[in-house]
């Protein structure tokens, strides 16, 4: 049963928002347009707090943003990589979610502010987030850490995945990843099947976001499409999708791939909610019992742990 809520928000995004991803190419007014509507249909929760908090050392070093609502996290620390087809996507349309999804998981969440695309192509946001993820570990009080990005972000979360198996490095606790698109050759055959039915995302914005990140680069590489990548050894990982999305086989694909290496998955599918619905936490039930399961899963892995 979809709520009315969650009926509005959809309506919200087939009639409003997708319409301006397909029709608009300029990055700079689509940018523009995503900031407005952030500022006017967001939800900001009461007593939110973001502090500026650089990672690495001096010309090695990232920017994020912790963003805190409610009391003193004491569950370690958690990486959000945020959406938008590597595009578009900032603090101001994430800052919100990021903070309750910290709360929610009894962690310090930080926001990354990672080079957006075609100015920055990759590796660049895979680089900025692994050096991210390298400082966290570095630093003596981020306690457990725990990976979560939606969308492009979700790509990017498991892209580091791959680094983190493929390198040898420090284990986060847990991986959460919201409708990630883990297939840059862009084969799977939901985009053709659910074009219709994806409330949000059309398939000409998930082409223009792929070529705009690439630049050219072989969409086979694992650390773009980590639906090829190694992932032995990599903590419990959890994956929300809506059936009706244009990147369900992409969720699917990549739920198998890890479990198809040991890793233990939990795939959990929804029916008739826009892409990445959990941004409308604090005005949709569907999204405020979402982002509770993303947060009871890392406070799972976190306790774990420490036994």
């Amino acid at each position: 049963m979809v709520s009315r809520q969650q009926r509005f928000w959809n309506g919200y995004a087939r009639f409003v928002q997708k319409p301006v991803l397909a029709l608009i190419a300029h990055q700079p007014t689509v940018r523009r347009i995503a900031d407005l509507s952030a500022a006017v249909t967001l939800k900001t929760p009461g007593g939110l707090s973001l502090t500026e908090s650089p990672l690495g050392l001096d010309a090695n070093s990232v920017t994020t943003t912790v963003c805190e609502v409610g009391s003193a996290p004491t569950g370690g620390s958690m990486l959000y990589l945020h959406g938008g087809a590597f595009m578009i996507g900032n603090l101001r349309g994430y800052r919100h979610l990021v903070a309750r999804l910290g709360n929610a998981a009894n962690q310090r969440a930080y926001f990354l502010h990672y080079g957006l695309a075609p100015e920055h192509r990759f590796p660049t946001a895979l680089d900025q987030a692994t050096l991210a993820y390298e400082a966290l570990c570095a630093t003596p009080d981020a306690g457990p850490i725990s990976l979560v990005g939606d969308s492009a972000g979700g790509n990017l979360v498991f892209a580091l995945l791959h680094r983190i198996c493929s390198r040898g490095l420090r284990q986060p606790v847990a991986v959460a990843a919201i409708a990630p698109i883990s297939d840059l050759r862009l084969n799977n055959g939901s985009l053709k099947t659910n074009k219709k039915s994806d409330h949000l995302v059309p398939v000409r914005w998930v082409i223009r976001g792929k070529d705009a990140y690439l630049g050219g680069h072989d969409p086979s590489d694992p650390e773009v499409s980590p639906v090829l990548g190694t992932f032995v050894g990599a903590p419990p990982c959890l994956i929300h999708v809506d059936e009706d999305e244009v990147l369900i086989d992409d969720s699917n694909a990549l739920a198998a791939r890890l479990r198809d290496q040991g890793v233990t998955t939990e795939l959990t599918t929804s029916r008739g909610r826009s892409h990445v619905w959990h941004l409308n936490v604090g005005r949709c039930p569907e999204a405020d019992n979402s982002v509770a399961e993303i947060g009871a899963f890392v406070k799972k892995q976190v306790a774990r742990q420490r036994v």
